[in-house]
């Protein structure tokens, strides 16, 4: 059914914009709001998420229980997806948004580096597992309409775990985190060393003992190590991203000039080429005469409009600043 609105909302541009353009009908204006307004309505639509592994930034081979785990963690996160839109509880429906929010984030930090997903493999087979498995009986005791105590009593004990769960996530992508976070402060600690042989570290610690109390090294690192865990706290309301807030503001000025050249010039694929994507650009340059460039253009506008600013940022950000 999707590809049939597609073909027909191809044709109501092609009619339309042929009937207008050509032959200044304003009938064809038309056609041409029936083809934009069916794109929207597709776009608009939930999609199951859809990740591969093999583009991530793992040096190792990713096993086929990688691949396995990874797809059910797929799995489950879709399917969690579709439990969701259905509650009515806005208490849960808030709770498992937050959830869905930092599955999200995990999944994308997998598929980055698949070399992690041995650490989460507690998060793929258990944590989330039990999530879709808890909102289902919730869902399936709330449809029985009773409001008898006990019936009552499991709900709400219901809610709490999963409120809980929702701190387990959290804490299941803090975890995976612990090996960056090590690495990291290794290399810190040798550098402050080499800073410290050259005079510069030491002078710095001295400007700064008359301000704040003296404090080891291992409690600066402790700090910092902290500081660099929150930059994956970026939203106000405690969900995790992986984007850093300074970093948020370019990401969402690049997804709306993205949708903008999508939108008015994606018939000569412009977007693509400020994508770093100049095969597609040029695909569409040389094929720009039969409207299929224009289509595809609209859609990956509405798309990109779309888009939250962590998609965007696995999507087109990320692959297009990688290759320079």
């Amino acid at each position: 059914m999707k590809y049939i609105l597609y073909v027909l909302s191809f044709f109501c541009l092609l009619i339309g914009g042929g009937a207008w353009f050509f032959y200044n009908h304003s009938v064809g204006l038309l056609g041409v709001l029936a083809a934009l307004y069916i794109l929207w309505r597709q776009e608009k639509k939930p999609r199951p998420l859809a990740l591969k592994l093999g583009d991530g930034k793992g040096k190792s081979r990713v096993s086929s229980q990688d691949q396995a785990d990874f797809n059910k963690a797929l799995r489950d996160f879709n399917a969690m997806e579709g439990e969701r839109r259905s509650l009515t509880d806005p208490d849960l429906v808030k709770t498992v948004a937050n959830m869905q929010h930092v599955a999200l984030n995990f999944l994308y930090y997998l598929q980055q580096y698949p070399d992690r997903i041995p650490i989460a493999s507690h998060f793929i087979n258990y944590y989330q597992d039990r999530a879709v498995y808890m909102i289902r009986k919730y869902k399936k005791l709330t449809a029985t309409g009773l409001k008898t105590e006990k019936v009552t009593t499991s709900q709400k004990r219901l809610k709490q775990l999963l409120s809980q769960l929702d701190e387990a996530y959290e804490e299941q992508f803090t975890q995976v985190l612990d090996t960056e976070l090590t690495d990291v402060d290794g290399e810190t600690a040798v550098m402050a060393q080499h800073l410290e042989a050259d005079g510069i570290y030491e002078d710095r610690r001295q400007r700064t003992a008359g301000r704040s109390s003296s404090s080891s090294l291992k409690g600066s690192f402790s700090r910092w190590k902290k500081q660099a865990a929150d930059r994956f706290d970026a939203y106000t309301d405690g969900t995790f991203s992986s984007i850093t807030p300074e970093l948020r503001h370019k990401i969402n000025e690049e997804r709306l000039i993205t949708a903008f050249l999508a939108f008015f010039l994606g018939t000569f694929g412009i977007h693509h080429f400020y994508l770093a994507k100049p095969l597609r650009g040029i695909a569409c340059l040389c094929f720009c005469w039969t409207l299929v460039p224009t289509f595809l253009g609209l859609r990956d506008g509405i798309r990109c409009y779309d888009m939250t600013t962590d998609e965007f940022y696995y999507a087109c950000y990320l692959p297009k600043y990688r290759k320079f």
